[in-house]
């Protein structure tokens, strides 16, 4: 039986071409999608299985016991509890400590980058397997180990190895490793870099006192082979009791420890506090929604069509059940064909997989796993369960059809005529598709305006080469010298992330700061300040600055003129103000902009020169000139200057650019936009079809009493135009909405105008033409002798 329903599917499939291809690529296209999602899934169970003890490391937990005796279960636990296991208990062979509180901003002279890092002991190269591509571990004072990402971020191809970083409050760290990549493994164990954990001491002096109600560690343990888990457990249940007597407790009531094994960290059944990089199962259910609001869609298409061929298959029911066919046959007959169609998708979802992961690159994205077989068994499922989950609700309908109803003519296609069920899925999938373009458009504007030239401060032609301070002289000299360079201007550190600061006030009577207030400073001189373009509201540039003597000039931004008790700007310049213990000049003041990041408010600025300060060659090259020529040749300069080293730089714009763009995010959302178009249009598509085909002898009527193609079109296409502005009438404003809310997180962002709005629309109309205009098009244009000469 199963068979002559296989059979049955696939030739209803091949004699309803357009219909089975429409519903294949849609559900093919919406798999690929949900795959991926699946993909992450499956990954984020499979974290962390490459390490080289997986049997015998365990991670500490933490139950903190509140006053009102409610529990709290913690992933992270107090400083001092590796040292007590490592130190006293004979069941531990090693333990390490993981703090993940390092954050910020890292420069290494030319570019800024927001980093996260973790201090780990030494025994953390020991435990487990991350490997090092390059260098060694990081264990002295002030040393980090960067992942191959920042590594590559931040010193492109070069050896990062020896070079180092700043953190404007934690001072110069030196790289002494590179890790290797673990892909396709994963790790909870996700950072930018890790330091070295006496670096930690160093920065946070009474970090390792006897603090125990401090549960911002995580702590591991490899057991010394042949103990067990039980006798951990042990371990740490006595380490708790002597807490309870030792420790005078606060804001808890008290503590006990437990351990995890490293394999089930994963697996986050309890929800625990304090877990980064490991999603408990309520999360994963959630990131499953778009995708699964994309199948669902897809969906859509195919009880939208079904439906509206429910006359036609009517008919077929009727001779079925005369033939003495029960509804169970007919339902299994018609869910069938759904789970055929599902498993021809499958094969699209895969191909699509395949081109999205070529051309999508997104760093949180994973495409690989270890277990593949597992993998393919989620597919298949996920297929199977689409194809009766869409089958379902038509093969009710369908199944249930009287043949006394049918041999009457009493049997209409299903919802024809009325805005019902069918109209409104057609209304819901452009809905869903509108605003779905309408906020990725709004974001991707903001984000093309952060990351490409805008009004703040140029970026073009602009090539930045990291020195050391009192150690550029003769390389600016030089490099000012070759045809392409225009000019050569010093600062401390470019304009998005590097900003110092810094205390200005104005004077009193008597010479005294009053109300000092905060700022950011840049030590640059008046050639960098060309380069960037910044735009003068009163007073003018920075004065010539010869030798290596601080200036005594500034140019200060509106906001600081404002914060110093100025409305006009004019009236500050030439003015003497404080800046930390000196006083300086105001030379100019330049309009507002964004020197840091987009989202933060406006702050008060202060350019100096500062000859002490200036790390940053900021070249302004002529427009035209071949960029690998100039490059060569500062590469030659360089190498004359600093013999052994390598030669270090980035082109502004390109810098930029990598920082705001995530580019792989964009075309991420853009890939989500396309597909549920392409769903929507191809939905639109087959009904628009099928009503055509059904209404083509009314057409012949029409034209034979005189009716025109414009009217005809019209006609066939007036009532699928409508559904569309329904459509659109809901979806615009719910999109304008949310891209205004986001936009309201950035102080600096783009002018939310028309442009966003007219594309959507201009898209939506695209398809529409296509859809509806050329199938009414082909209808209107038959000819009444061929359609009217039989019945």
């Amino acid at each position: 039986m199963l068979q002559n329903y296989f059979k049955i599917a696939i030739r209803n499939l091949w004699k309803h071409k357009l219909f089975s291809l429409i519903n294949v690529l849609g559900l093919g296209l919406a798999m690929g999608f949900c795959f991926l999602q699946l993909v992450q899934v499956q990954g984020n169970f499979e974290k962390d299985s490459f390490h080289p003890y997986p049997d015998r490391t365990y991670r500490i937990i933490t139950d903190a016991t509140a006053k009102d005796n409610k529990v709290y279960s913690l992933a992270s636990s107090p400083v001092p509890l590796a040292e007590k296991l490592a130190g006293s208990q004979s069941v531990v062979e090693k333990s390490a400590r993981v703090i993940r509180n390092f954050g910020g901003n890292l420069n290494n002279g030319i570019k800024t980058l927001r980093v996260d890092g973790m201090y780990v002991d030494p025994a953390f190269f020991d435990i487990f397997g991350f490997k090092l591509a390059s260098g060694k571990p990081c264990t002295e004072p002030r040393t980090v180990v960067l992942s191959p990402e920042t590594a590559e971020r931040f010193f492109g191809k070069a050896d990062p190895v020896g070079k180092t970083l700043t953190h404007p409050e934690l001072g110069i760290f030196t790289v002494s490793g590179v890790f290797a990549s673990i892909k396709p493994f994963t790790t909870h164990l996700k950072s930018d870099l890790v330091l070295s954990m006496s670096t930690y001491q160093e920065v946070n002096k009474h970090a390792f006192d006897e603090n125990w109600q401090d549960y911002n560690t995580y702590t591991f343990a490899l057991l010394t082979e042949g103990s067990s888990q039980a006798a951990l457990n042990q371990a740490l249940d006595k380490i708790g009791k002597e807490n309870s007597k030792l420790v005078k407790f606060k804001d808890i009531k008290g503590h006990t420890f437990r351990s995890q094994l490293l394999k089930d960290v994963p697996l986050d059944t309890e929800g625990l506090l304090n877990n980064p990089y490991v999603e408990p199962y309520w999360k994963m259910g959630v990131s499953l929604l778009i995708p699964l609001t994309v199948i669902l869609l897809a969906g859509f298409n195919y009880v939208n069509l079904t439906l509206t061929r429910s006359l036609s298959r009517g008919r077929e029911v009727g001779v079925r059940k005369v033939a003495g066919a029960k509804r169970w046959q007919l339902i299994s007959q018609f869910l069938t064909e759904t789970v055929v169609i599902a498993f021809l998708a499958l094969g699209v979802g895969y191909i699509g997989l395949e081109i999205f992961k070529s051309y999508v690159h997104v760093g949180w994205l994973q495409y690989e796993v270890q277990d593949t077989s597992t993998l393919w068994i989620s597919f298949i499922l996920f297929a199977l369960l689409t194809g009766i989950f869409a089958g379902m609700l038509p093969a009710r309908i369908l199944s249930s059809y009287e043949p006394a109803q049918i041999i009457k003519g009493e049997l209409a296609p299903m919802g024809v005529g009325k805005i019902g069920f069918r109209k409104s899925l057609v209304v819901i999938q452009f809905v869903v598709a509108l605003v779905f373009m309408t906020f990725t458009g709004i974001s991707n504007s903001q984000f093309d305006y952060m990351a490409t030239d805008n009004e703040n401060f140029n970026r073009k032609g602009i090539l930045n080469v990291p020195v050391t301070s009192g150690d550029y002289k003769i390389l600016a000299t030089e490099m000012s010298k070759l045809a392409d360079v225009e000019k050569v201007g010093l600062t401390s550190a470019t304009l998005n992330d590097g900003a110092g600061k810094a205390k200005i006030s104005n004077i009193g009577e008597k010479g005294q700061k009053l109300d000092a207030q905060d700022t950011y400073i840049y030590a640059t001189d008046a050639n960098f300040i060309d380069n960037m373009k910044l735009k003068f509201v009163a007073g003018g540039n920075l004065p010539e600055t010869i030798g290596d003597t601080t200036g005594h000039f500034v140019v200060l931004n509106e906001r600081a003129v404002k914060v110093l008790g100025y409305n006009n700007p004019a009236e500050l310049v030439g003015q003497t103000i404080r800046l930390n213990e000196t006083n300086v000049q105001v030379a100019g003041v330049i309009r507002n902009f964004c020197f840091m990041r987009y989202e933060l408010p406006v702050a008060p600025l202060v350019l100096a020169y500062d000859p002490r300060e200036i790390k940053v060659l900021s070249l302004k090259i002529s427009e035209g000139a071949d960029n690998k020529n100039v490059e060569a040749a500062l590469s030659k300069i360089w190498k004359k200057t600093h013999p052994g080293e390598s030669f270090v730089y980035a082109w502004y714009e390109q810098q930029l650019y990598e920082d705001y763009a995530e580019g792989g995010d964009q075309r991420f959302t853009s890939v989500i936009v396309f597909i549920v178009f392409i769903i929507a249009g191809m939905g639109l598509l087959g009904m628009v079809s099928y009503t055509t085909e059904k209404r083509t002898k009314e057409v012949g009527v029409r034209k034979v009493m005189g009716a025109s193609v414009a009217q005809i079109m019209l006609l066939l296409s007036s009532g699928f135009v409508k559904l569309i502005l329904v459509a659109s009438a809901i979806a615009m404003p719910l999109g304008y909405f949310l891209g205004g809310l986001f936009l309201q997180i950035f102080t600096y962002h783009t002018p939310l105008g028309p442009a966003v709005f007219f594309k959507c629309l201009t898209s939506l109309a695209l398809i529409g033409l296509i859809t509806i205009g050329v199938q009414a098009y082909r209808t209107a244009m038959t000819n009444p002798a061929d359609t009217l000469r039989a019945e």
